[in-house]
């Protein structure tokens, strides 16, 4: 059985997330940028998605749990990680991917990496570091005790 890619992307009908995005302003004059090597490699990985929608199909948060209200799925997460990681989008998508992306229900069984036609390793460079991303802003101690230090000087 071949894999068909839907080129067109999913439909703008409400259902399916926009993943929001900002490119930063140019380095130079003449409106180009600067970027290192490493940092486009990061995010190739992402690009070679064909958004078969095979890893929305298996994930059981999807499948088993029905929550397609409060979980966008991996295929979604692929690219809010692509944008995320990308060396000229300035985006902050934290409190994006935690409220509406509802990244906190993924519970990391690497089936949406298993079934992937590409090879991405969705799970292991795209859910856990969005994943940590949201950990280290809204639930690290360190960081919420500083905030409170700092809220009680005048």
């Amino acid at each position: 059985m071949d894999v068909v890619a839907l080129l067109a992307g999913p439909p703008d009908d409400g259902l399916h997330p926009r993943v929001p995005r900002r490119p930063r302003r140019p380095d130079f004059e003449d409106g180009t940028w600067r970027m290192y090597q490493y940092e486009v490699r990061r995010a190739q990985e992402f690009k070679r998605c064909i958004e078969c929608f095979l890893c929305q199909d298996v994930c059981h948060v999807l499948r088993t749990h029905g929550k397609h209200d409060g979980f966008m799925g991996p295929a979604f997460l692929v690219r809010a990680a692509a944008y995320e990681t990308h060396p000229l989008d300035v985006q902050d998508r934290v409190d994006y991917v935690k409220d509406e992306g509802g990244i906190g229900f993924c519970n990391i069984t690497y089936c949406c990496t298993e079934v992937c036609p590409e090879s991405i390793r969705i799970t292991v460079n795209a859910i856990i570091p969005l994943k940590e991303r949201v950990v280290d802003r809204h639930y690290d101690p360190l960081r919420r005790l500083v905030q409170l230090v700092r809220r009680r000087k005048p």
